[in-house]
C-alpha cells in the first residue's frame, strides 16, 4: 500500500517539476497548456518567473517531502495547491473569470492526497 502511495504522489511532484521547467525552456507551450496568452515585456517576465516558481517550489517539496519523510514538507504543496484552488473560486465569485472545474479539481485530489501521505507515509517534525 505504501509503494502505491508514493507512487501517487511521486507522480504529480514530477509532472510539477516537469512543468515548472516547461515554463523556463519553452514557455509558450507552458501557457498554451493553461489556456492563457504569453505576456509581453514585464509581464512575460512576471508570468514565466512566477509559474517557473509555483510549479518548482510545488513539485520539488513534494519530492522532499518523499525522500526526507518528514511529513513538514508537505504543507507547504498543500498551502500552494489550496490558495491556488481559493484563488480560482474567488476568480469566478468576484471577478468575472470562468470558473476552472478541471484545475480546481486537480487541485483539490492533489492536496487531499498530499494530506493523506502525510498522515500515512511521514514522521512528524
Amino acid at each position: 500500500m505504501n509503494k502505491i502511495l508514493r507512487l501517487l504522489v511521486a507522480l504529480p511532484g514530477v509532472l510539477f517539476v516537469v512543468t515548472g521547467l516547461r515554463w523556463l525552456v519553452d514557455p509558450s507551450a507552458a501557457a498554451t497548456q493553461f489556456a492563457m496568452p504569453l505576456l509581453d515585456g514585464l509581464g512575460r517576465s512576471s508570468q514565466i518567473g512566477d509559474l517557473s516558481g509555483f510549479f518548482l517550489t510545488l513539485g520539488m517539496v513534494i519530492l522532499i517531502a518523499l525522500i526526507t519523510g518528514k511529513r513538514v514538507w508537505y504543507y507547504p504543496a498543500i498551502m500552494l495547491l489550496g490558495f491556488t484552488l481559493l484563488g480560482r473560486i474567488l476568480a469566478w465569485l468576484v471577478h468575472d473569470a470562468t470558473l476552472a472545474i478541471e484545475m480546481i479539481a486537480v487541485e483539490f485530489v492533489v492536496a487531499c492526497l498530499l494530506l493523506f501521505a502525510s498522515r500515512k507515509l511521514a514522521e512528524r517534525g
